[in-house]
């Protein structure tokens, strides 16, 4: 590993360079309460006064080099650090669109020279995104930073914490100066992967010390590491597994596919029970194997047609998502012995 400690800004706007999302992430997740804790930080170290100023820590961007060049540029695969560089870069666009409206510029950059520098890389029709974020995400960023079109289902947060950071920037109180200072401040260590190392295995074992995957991100990311494509070269994952996550996104908005995925466990597992949801994914692959013989396209066919039947019957939709519920409440105690289950 190549560790160094430096600004986050300088980090982003690398030259000649894209960061990359890998497929084996979660979506951007971040909330309001996060992006105004971020807001305060920086406004806080940008208004330090006298002496010198105290740079703000924002911990670790774990990277490797990516297999695939974008004309003839280098990509980073980001394994740890999307959230907090997807931030600050919605931030910096909200920062850009204040510079444009105004006329203003910050640090020596017009609006323009933001966008180009942080936000985006190539010129004219070759432009394109600086950040590439995961496939539900990136047409949405894109567009937010001026590098293509508003897809016709956009993320949604993305959207919602650009608009916070630029709501705070209407404040007639708002210095962008100030902000800018408090930009230039913050540090991160970044850690470049050498080529020997897995990925996916080290993203797994920060986030085993971290916030625990879902059901649906450990399904999703089995299917990445075991994902083989067919005859047409389309594999699994774009083949199925994306076409499910945007059908329960459509036809379930209220529930998410990991509850889907428990619901569905639940209704073929009756006697079993779980400690707690963590538990899904070990049934899951029980049920790959001793149901489905491994075939994960038939499986994931087969929760679809689940999904579809919740979104068509409301009282067996409720029936099924109360059966989830107490399904990973606890064991009972006609339970299965677990390791019987699992064939330990």
């Amino acid at each position: 590993m190549q560790i160094r400690q430096g600004k986050l800004l300088d980090f982003l706007g690398t030259d000649g360079v894209r960061f990359v999302i890998p497929v084996f992430q979660r979506v951007y997740s971040w909330d309001a309460r996060q992006c105004e804790e971020l807001w305060d930080d920086i406004v806080a170290a940008g208004s330090q006064q006298g002496g010198k100023a105290e740079p703000h820590f924002m911990g670790m961007v774990l990277y490797a080099a990516d297999t695939e060049s974008w004309q003839g540029m280098a990509q980073y695969d980001v394994i740890d650090g999307q959230q907090r560089l997807t931030t600050l870069s919605l931030l910096l666009c909200a920062l850009a669109r204040h510079l444009d409206e105004t006329g203003a510029t910050v640090g020596g950059l017009s609006a323009a020279e933001m966008f180009s520098h942080y936000l985006r890389v190539g010129a004219g029709t070759a432009t394109a995104g600086k950040l590439v974020l995961s496939f539900m995400d990136r047409d949405t960023l894109f567009a937010l930073v001026g590098a293509g079109t508003m897809p016709p289902e956009p993320a949604g947060r993305l959207i919602d914490n650009l608009e916070l950071f630029y709501a705070r920037m209407r404040d007639d109180a708002f210095d962008a100066e100030t902000l800018w200072r408090g930009l230039q401040l913050l540090e991160a260590a970044d850690v470049l992967l050498d080529h020997g190392d897995n990925p996916q295995l080290v993203f797994e074992s920060l986030n085993s010390k971290g916030l625990a995957l879902s059901t649906a991100d450990r399904i999703r990311n089995y299917i990445v590491v075991s994902d083989e494509a067919d005859a047409t070269g389309t594999g699994l994952f774009e083949r199925c597994w994306l076409p499910l996550e945007s059908q329960v996104a459509a036809e379930c908005p209220a529930d998410n596919l990991s509850l889907i995925v428990q619901a569905w466990l639940a209704a073929r597992y009756r006697s079993v029970r779980i400690f707690d949801e963590s538990e899904a994914y070990g049934v899951f692959k029980t049920c790959l194997r001793d149901q489905y013989a491994g075939n994960m396209e038939s499986l994931l066919h087969d929760v679809g047609a689940y999904a579809h039947r919740l979104a068509d019957d409301e009282a067996f939709h409720d029936e099924e998502i109360a059966n989830a519920e107490r399904w990973v409440a606890g064991k009972p105690k006609e339970l299965i012995s677990e390791y019987k289950m699992f064939g330990d």
